[in-house]
């Protein structure tokens, strides 16, 4: 016999669970503001004036190697930098740059703005000493202003300076170059076919020269025979009279290799080491020692990020708008029915909607106030049945015992045997409901053990084997030889008990009876399958209410409480499964109840 019917278990209407609306307007919102902050960062980027600080900046590490080289030079011809301030003024206002020397100490030598403060970021180490590498050649030389004890006093250089212009006189055109080094010897340069003018007697060796040479000589071959090099017999100033070079150059002889080369460099530094100011640090900043202000960018780029942060927070108000302002209407609507509900109105509602945001909530507490209105709508109506059965029995004995006293009605054993029954109806539905609380409660106390549930099936069929051959209906049982469950088997036919006996009340002569039992992933499933009257659509749900009534053909001939099915279901939750009913009207009913075949432990 097949069935359409539904089962009484709740379903969610909803269906697939879908993404919180205000899930998604966050997500909405955040990506909003990440794509604002990513394209206005590229923006910004792509159009911020960096020439305004780079051009800045180059202007600031010229204005800085202009103060590096005149340091270098004044470094030396002093030897040491105790009459550096005028300087430090003077390059200071020439260049804009605030200028500090700091000893190795950390005692300051000179500084053209004391108050200000001197970043570590803004020092350099400034040793005149260090060689550099050629712009050209890439060799390492000392510094044009390093003159050592090539430094020509005011009397040579008075003299050689009036030689040098009577020998441009001479050459006329032939002169090519004219250069004065840093020593205080001027350099002039001509034609190789040109006369001599005396050129040859302006680039005789002073004899302060010639010493210093012969100094830097025997410095040379102390590095070169360490180095286990060949000497040198005599180094010289290189003053080729078509191509003397505009500064202090020396030549050796012979001409050397790298060797010789770095020695007369080293020769060189330790010489000019006794007449150059030592290493110092230099600290150069700005006016405002390198403190940098909120808008160190050009007026463009200080209007675009003005406009970008304009953009930026009235995206974030927006966006702000966006996600609070239905959360807090939801909240309000949500906040108004808990107050209403609070009060004592059971029908209060939030009335959101699955797009109003805490739609979840709201619809969790609409479901609460619904089942709690329903709760104390069956507490009502139990009460009331309650009163109902036993007003029955009451009045019944009310009605006896008084005939009895007015001399009318049944004689004693009668009376006694009908007050007994009454009795009997009360103490049993007074049992039923005992039961049912206990068992709804969960202090129902079970018995556990390993049983055989097709064994339980097949002697309560026996048990009822001859009520339902004198009820004209067929009893048929469809179960393997054995069905190992570990559950109270005293509860499980108490269940069963229920639901047979309700079966065999309303299925006419004729009919049929099934007990049906099998076993399906770990759950033992018995059924019992009637042919008999078959319940209405709209009753289904009520069947396992306490105390309900339905079609009259339904209502109990007084031997049943009318508890029967509350408690086949409680005791079925009590055992860890449920109890589900089928039914259509005319064509019979199916109660099956799901147990596991073992409990979880807790």
């Amino acid at each position: 016999m097949a069935y359409d019917m539904g089962t009484t278990t709740r379903r969610s209407a909803e269906g697939a669970r879908r993404m919180p609306r205000m899930l998604a307007r966050y997500l909405a919102a955040g990506l909003l503001l990440v794509l604002a902050s990513v394209g206005g960062t590229i923006w910004l980027a792509q159009t911020s004036e960096f020439s305004y600080d780079q051009q800045a900046s180059d202007a600031d590490f010229a204005r800085d190697e202009q103060v590096v080289d005149a340091l270098t030079t004044w470094a030396g011809s002093h030897a040491d930098w105790r009459d550096v301030g005028p300087m430090l003024l003077e390059l200071s206002h020439e260049t804009g740059r605030r200028i500090a020397l700091i000893d190795g100490t950390g005692a300051v030598i000179a500084d053209t703005a004391p108050g200000l403060p001197r970043p570590a970021d803004s020092t350099r180490l400034l040793d005149p000493l260090e060689p550099r590498a050629d712009s050209e050649t890439l060799e390492l030389q000392l510094s044009d202003g390093i003159s050592g004890p090539f430094s020509l006093d005011e009397a040579q250089r008075e003299q050689l300076t009036w030689q040098a212009s009577a020998v441009v006189e001479c050459l006329g055109d032939a002169t090519v170059g004219t250069a004065v080094w840093a020593t205080g010897r001027p350099v002039v340069n001509g034609y190789d076919d040109a006369p001599d003018c005396g050129r040859a007697a302006l680039n005789t060796l002073l004899p302060s020269e010639r010493t210093a040479l012969d100094e830097l000589r025997d410095r040379t071959n102390a590095c070169l025979l360490a180095a286990d090099a060949p000497l040198v017999s005599d180094v010289d100033l290189d003053l080729s009279l078509s191509s003397a070079p505009a500064h202090l150059a020396l030549r050796t002889v012979p001409a050397g290799d790298d060797v010789v080369d770095d020695c007369l460099l080293q020769a060189r530094v330790d010489q000019s080491r006794a007449t150059t100011a030592p290493a110092v640090n230099l600290v150069l900043t700005d006016p405002r020692g390198d403190a940098r202000g909120p808008l160190d960018a050009s007026p463009g780029s200080i209007a675009r990020v003005a406009v970008f942060i304009v953009v930026l927070l009235a995206l974030l108000s927006a966006a702000a708008a966006l996600i609070i302002v239905p959360t807090l209407r939801s909240a309000r609507r949500l906040e108004t029915a808990v107050d209403r509900f609070s009060a004592g109105d059971r029908a209060a509602r939030t009335g959101l909607h699955a797009r109003d945001d805490l739609a979840g909530v709201g619809a969790a507490f609409d479901r609460m106030s619904s089942e709690i209105a329903g709760h104390e709508a069956s507490r009502r109506r139990l009460l009331g049945d309650i009163a109902h059965e036993l007003r029955s029995p009451l009045t019944n004995i009310r009605g006896w015992v008084e005939a009895a006293d007015d001399g009318l009605g049944l004689d004693d054993a009668a009376l006694r045997r009908l007050v007994l029954d009454e009795a009997g109806r009360m103490e049993r539905i007074t049992g039923d409901l005992q039961l049912l609380a206990l068992a709804e409660s969960g202090d129902l106390v079970l018995e556990r053990r390993a049983s055989d549930a097709a064994a339980v099936v097949r002697e309560l069929a026996e048990a009822y084997r001859a009520h339902a051959t004198t009820s004209g209906v067929a009893l048929n049982v469809e179960a393997p030889k054995s069905l190992p469950l570990e559950t109270d088997p005293a509860r499980l036919r108490q269940i069963l008990d229920n639901l047979l006996s309700n079966a065999l009340r309303h299925t006419p002569a004729g009919g049929r009876v099934d007990l049906e039992a099998t076993t399906d992933a770990g759950t033992v499933r018995i059924a019992v399958v009637d042919t008999g009257e078959g319940i209405a659509a709209a009753d289904l749900p009520h069947v396992f209410d306490r105390l309900w009534r339905g079609e009259p053909s339904r209502v109990r001939a007084g031997q049943s409480t009318g508890l029967g099915l509350s408690i086949a279901r409680g005791l079925a939750e009590a055992l860890g499964g449920t109890l589900q009913a089928q039914s259509a009207l005319g064509e019979g009913s199916r109660f099956e109840v799901s147990l596991p075949v073992r409990v979880p432990r807790a």
